[in-house]
């Protein structure tokens, strides 16, 4: 198994994975433009995990500059792997390069939310080292329009 930096040819595979997250809205070329996007970000990454030449899992991870206190926080903004490879630490090689692209940004915290209802996702981020915080702030979201 490799991790690589994604690129706009992984389109396909990273949209079918997306649909399994639970996105199942998402049109082949929206994610290959958001994928062009990603590798121009100049404070964040998006990776693949390649098995036998198959794309098999995916995360996106970028830095947030802080105004509290000097730094960056890194957040993992997507993260799946494909339901029948899971267990076999891909999703623990792709945080692995999430975390160290976050340290190369100058990231000293990583962040990672995850809905209610994925009791195993949030074990995996437990027995990474991850606390579940929510306890100590809300999330608020607010739809953007024009």
């Amino acid at each position: 198994m490799e991790i690589r930096h994604a690129l706009s040819t992984d389109a396909p595979a990273v949209t079918a994975l997306l649909t399994e997250l639970g996105y199942p809205d998402n049109d082949v070329e929206d994610v290959r433009g958001r994928l062009e996007r990603w590798a121009r970000h100049p404070e964040g990454a998006a990776f693949v995990a390649e098995a036998d030449g198959k794309v098999v899992g995916v995360v996106a991870v970028v830095a947030i500059p802080l105004l509290e206190r000097p730094g960056s926080g890194g957040r993992i903004v997507a993260l799946v792997v494909d339901e029948t490879r899971r267990g076999s630490g891909i999703g623990r090689e792709l945080v692995a390069a999430a975390e160290a692209e976050a340290l190369r940004l100058g990231c000293d915290t990583m962040e990672v939310t995850s809905s209610r209802h994925r009791t195993a996702a949030h074990a995996f981020y437990r027995a990474r080292g991850y606390e579940d915080r929510c306890e100590h702030s809300a999330r608020f979201i607010r739809r953007l329009t024009a």
